[in-house]
């Protein structure tokens, strides 16, 4: 019971941030935009009327029950029943239901936006917020990809059932309209379309299956990409170049076919309904004339409302295949949340650091990576002291880099424990621990961006002073007054327009100008 609840659709959807307001204003205005329609097209039945009795309206009273609320209604504005104000208030229900149709496209534009962006946002704050090993194991492609095609397909998804109750109600009204005509041709008609709906169920249960083939085709490539486009100069060197491009060929053939499949599906069932309508209004016209001898202007209506049920019948196969089509991108939404959710990072210090005032000592560290069966450090015994400096030496994979990333926290010891002043680090909060520390990696990450946004992120509210200061301490002052733009320069991704050297001393300022951090608040 309890994971049925999980997997409705109400239940995503509060989830996504489709809050039940929204859906009750979004009913409503479909509601009205119906309703007004309806009447705008059920007045077509009085105007042939009229047209037909030559605007004798005593004796359309006399004929018809509807005439006489028509022309009470007509009495009690002030107005005549005349052929042109039936006219201008058949425009004027239709002009109402255009208005409210624009109200709910535009409103629902604009929740689709905002839920496409709190999913973004939210996909992306819990990456922040993750530790150090969840972003070891999550590749950056999935998640480039998760962000940017996944959210705005499974928003697509979500809102789907929207459009499936909009058409919902135009069923229904259409289908009263039809039953105060003729309730015995209404009838068969619900009986055959429930039958005829059965063909293009099976595609539409098709749909669900080849939806999450192509959500995994979209990973795998997003992964591939993004990890190629990252060593463009690796591949070159290599001479793997022929060979790269036989593996990105075959999985953007992988998620065409998967593409092209869900296109067909799609268009399976949209054109499959169609002539079944159209047959069955030309077959219903027959019988209305010959065996049931209806009205002429009765039977016109009639086809009037059975052509304007195409679209709306189409409109629920196609938005029900939407959300069967679009369940992939939801539950590897869902599950990449829940993940997220549960590899938070944890901080249970409680305790201020505002600086560091003697040293910082490890006992008996070990430190064990998740998927390893052995130990990356053990036994570490060190001492780092207040005003020295201190070197570690070791061949690559020695764990060098392990170690230094269990003095900020960003993993913490299997077993041991490392003191800040004689006082456990745990004790430490997370925020005041790491704003003393500055880290200066051996290969740069420098974002897309100026100059002086890099040496900032050392310190966000620093001066025009202090950057042009921590930029000299680091030899960079000499090769950025020689830019086009000096510190407002446009460096590009990874620094590119910058040597391997001049990345380095950039970073060495970002890395300097926390030098005058000596307290937080």
């Amino acid at each position: 019971m309890k994971n049925n609840l999980k997997s409705s659709w109400i239940y995503r959807a509060n989830n996504f941030g489709l809050s039940y307001k929204v859906i009750v204003i979004l009913i409503l205005l479909s509601l009205v935009s119906t309703v007004t329609e309806i009447f705008g097209i059920g007045i077509f039945l009085p105007i042939i009327q009229y047209i037909s009795f030559k605007g004798d309206v005593n004796a359309l009273v006399g004929d018809s029950p509807l005439w006489q609320y028509a022309n009470d209604g007509f009495n009690y504005i002030g107005v005549e029943p005349t052929l042109v104000a039936l006219l201008a208030l058949s425009f004027i229900f239709f002009l109402i239901r255009q208005i409210f149709t624009y109200l709910r496209l535009v409103y629902n534009a604009a929740i689709r936006q905002r839920i496409t962006q709190i999913q973004r946002n939210n996909m992306f704050d819990k990456y922040i917020n993750a530790d150090t090993s969840y972003h070891d194991s999550l590749p950056v492609g999935n998640l480039v990809n998760i962000i940017t095609t996944e959210v705005t397909e499974a928003v697509g998804g979500i809102m789907a059932p929207m459009g499936l109750i909009v058409y919902i109600i135009m069923l229904f009204a259409y289908l009263f309209i039809l039953a105060l005509l003729s309730w015995e041709i209404t009838l068969l008609s619900v009986i055959i379309l429930l039958l005829v709906s059965r063909i293009p169920n099976i595609w539409i249960k098709k749909s669900r299956h080849i939806g999450r083939k192509l959500v995994g085709s979209n990973v795998l490539m997003s992964e591939f990409l993004v990890g190629r486009l990252q060593s463009p100069r690796l591949v070159r060197l290599a001479g793997t170049e022929a060979a790269e491009k036989k593996e990105f060929h075959k999985l953007t053939q992988v998620q065409r076919k998967h593409s092209v499949f869900t296109s067909i599906l799609k268009s399976r069932t949209e054109v499959v309904m169609e002539p079944i309508i159209i047959g069955i209004s030309l077959i219903f016209f027959y019988i209305s004339y010959a065996v049931l001898n209806l009205q002429i202007e009765v039977i016109g209506l009639f086809l009037v409302i059975v052509v304007r049920l195409l679209p709306v019948v189409k409109g629920i196969l196609s938005q029900w295949q939407k959300v069967q089509t679009s369940l992939g991108s939801i539950e590897i939404i869902e599950n990449k949340l829940k993940i997220m959710q549960n590899s938070v990072e944890v901080d249970s210090g409680i305790v201020p650091l505002y600086q560091l005032k003697e040293s910082i000592s490890m006992g008996d560290v070990y430190y064990r990576y998740p998927a390893s069966e052995t130990d990356a450090l053990k036994n570490i015994k060190i001492k780092f002291k207040l005003g020295e400096m201190t070197a570690l030496v070791g061949p690559s994979g020695s764990g060098k880099s392990t170690l230094i990333d269990l003095l900020p926290r960003l993993r913490h010891p299997s077993k041991g424990v490392i003191k800040i002043d004689g006082a456990d680090i745990q004790e430490y909060t997370l925020e005041t621990l790491r704003n003393v520390i500055s880290y200066a990696p051996q290969s740069p990450q420098i974002f897309n961006g100026k100059v002086k946004d890099h040496i900032l992120y050392g310190k966000r509210d620093a001066t025009e002073e202090e950057i042009r200061e921590a930029a000299r301490l680091a030899g960079a002052e000499y090769f950025i007054n020689k830019l086009p733009d000096r510190f407002d320069t446009i460096i590009g991704e990874d620094a590119v327009k910058l040597s391997g050297g001049q990345r380095q001393r950039l970073d060495l300022a970002r890395v300097l100008i926390k030098k005058n951090i000596n307290s937080y608040s």
